[in-house]
């Protein structure tokens, strides 16, 4: 018996097929796409669902089942983001994501104002690429006439069923900045005094219900049995804390790189601290994380960067595993970077979107590998940060996991787990929030007691990245006296803004 999870992130969807019985991985099937040309941050609806639906495709194909035996499915996705409807239940937007930046400090802190003490009600605050944030731009600023708003992941679910029911999770409504996280519902009260039609929100349910079932159309196409049972499902982070077997406060910390970046922990009461978020944990209880917006899309950046100056020199790029060899070209150089320092805010932050990145130390004897392992250490630097934010809350001795394409190389989990000083644990599968998809999947269909019976499935690699004493050393040093002090000055330094 399987369960299919599907993990639409910001960049690329994966689709990964779980047998329930001994949870092995049968297959996992990555597919990309990329922003609509001419916008900063929004995806056309109709070509992500065709990627999807090859990405479904070509997993049943590689793992050769019988699709029938697919018995429920999960979805993960990227969240934040907003997608919108028309009364009558049709798309009327792209899909706008997390990475959105029309909302800027002006205007998020005219909401504040009209908010007052309702904002602090929110987990996770207020940002630009929010749902909440955003929706309200998109009323106060056109004509668009709005009957429903949802996030990317029950968009997708919606187009997989056809159904026109209108629901979110509790971890995905708690991402949107107008929600009540602790009382894991829509914040009405914040709705109101910013003049929203309450109804355009969509209806809070449990994330492993199942009121959805895979359409006739998308059958036919994807092989896919009719009335294939899909679960509500939820937002990457918390489903990834699941996928790597993290469901309650012992069992430790996730540290993740994706395209953003994030330290998070499961915790049954509700921490709210200075730079940190809390969202709805699935079923009950919270996630508790700090959150970068330029995790693995630093050193995206760098990258293209570097191909751009290639294309200048009339070279086309080599058709190679960037990534891979950017990081064995950065493993040329020490730890420390020979003192170069990467401050990771090309997105800004959270709390504060204009602020911007910098490399600290810049010297001539830097080269290409300096400026590549100093922007993965930047990082972690950011992601120590948050975990000492949280850590004084729960016990140094609880293990950190690592997740995400950051994990892939080599070189960045040394890294981790040298600034961390800490030893680092990785799963087998390295598609956690696809995982943790496909096992709350398992959850909805009953085939699983709970979320927890479901993370004892996780396998771990029986080996651990161990800290290298004198790179921990080097590498709290420097956290202490320039990063720490940098980071919190970089304000400061936008001379335009």
């Amino acid at each position: 018996m399987y369960s299919l999870g599907i993990d639409l992130g910001t960049n690329s969807v994966k689709s990964l097929l779980l047998n329930l019985e001994n949870g092995d991985i049968l297959g996992i099937a990555q597919n990309s796409y990329g922003y609509i040309h001419g916008t900063s941050a929004e995806q056309d609806p109709k070509y992500v669902l065709k990627v999807v639906i090859e990405s479904i495709k070509k997993v049943i194909s590689d793992s050769n089942i019988d699709s029938s035996q697919i018995k429920s499915i999960g979805i993960s996705g990227q969240m934040h983001g907003t997608v919108l409807y028309n009364r009558s239940g049709e798309c009327i937007s792209n899909i706008i994501t997390w990475e959105d930046d029309r909302c800027n400090k002006a205007f998020l802190d005219e909401i504040a104002k009209i908010g007052g003490d309702e904002i602090e009600k929110s987990g996770c605050g207020i940002a630009t690429g929010y749902m909440g944030p955003t929706l309200y731009h998109i009323l106060k600023n056109s004509n668009i006439e709005i009957g429903h708003a949802l996030l990317p992941t029950d968009w997708l679910r919606q187009s997989l069923t056809n159904e026109k029911t209108f629901k979110t999770d509790h971890s995905n409504g708690s991402s949107t900045g107008f929600f009540d996280t602790q009382k894991r519902d829509w914040n009405f009260s914040l709705i109101r005094k910013l003049d929203i039609d309450e109804s355009i929100f969509p209806k809070i349910e449990t994330t492993t219900a199942i009121d959805h079932f895979i359409s006739k159309q998308i059958a036919e196409i994807t092989g896919l049995k009719v009335g294939t049972p899909v679960i509500i499902g939820g937002g990457d982070q918390p489903l990834s804390m699941i996928g790597s077997g993290i469901c309650d406060a012992s069992d430790g910390f996730l540290v993740n790189i994706g395209t953003g970046s994030q330290v998070s922990k499961a915790d049954d009461k509700y921490i709210k601290k200075e730079n940190t978020i809390a969202f709805c944990f699935p079923e009950k209880g919270y996630s508790l994380l700090g959150a970068g917006l330029s995790g693995g899309a630093s050193l995206n950046w760098w990258r293209n960067v570097s191909e751009g100056y290639v294309k200048i020199l009339g070279i086309s790029p080599p058709k190679i595993n960037v990534f891979k060899e950017m990081s064995r070209i950065a493993s040329e150089v020490p730890a420390g970077s020979d003192g170069l320092v990467f401050i990771p805010y090309l997105s800004g932050t959270r709390v504060n979107p204009d602020l911007t990145a910098s490399f600290i130390g810049l010297r001539r004897h830097h080269g290409y590998a300096h400026l590549t392992r100093a922007i993965m250490e930047g990082v972690l630097f950011e992601l120590l940060y948050f975990y000492e934010t949280l850590s004084d809350q729960f016990s140094n001795d609880l293990p950190i996991i690592g997740a995400g394409g950051g994990f892939s190389s080599e070189l960045w989990t040394q890294i981790a787990s040298d600034i961390f000083n800490k030893d680092v644990k990785l799963t087998i599968c390295q598609e956690q929030a696809s995982l943790g998809a496909a096992l709350l999947a398992g959850v909805g269909i009953g085939y699983y007691r709970d979320i927890k019976e479901a993370c004892s499935m996780v396998k771990y690699k029986p080996e651990t990245v161990k800290p290298i004493k004198d790179n921990a050393k080097k590498y709290r040093q420097i956290y202490e006296n320039c990063y720490l002090p940098q980071c919190h000055s970089c304000e400061s330094r936008n001379l335009f803004l």
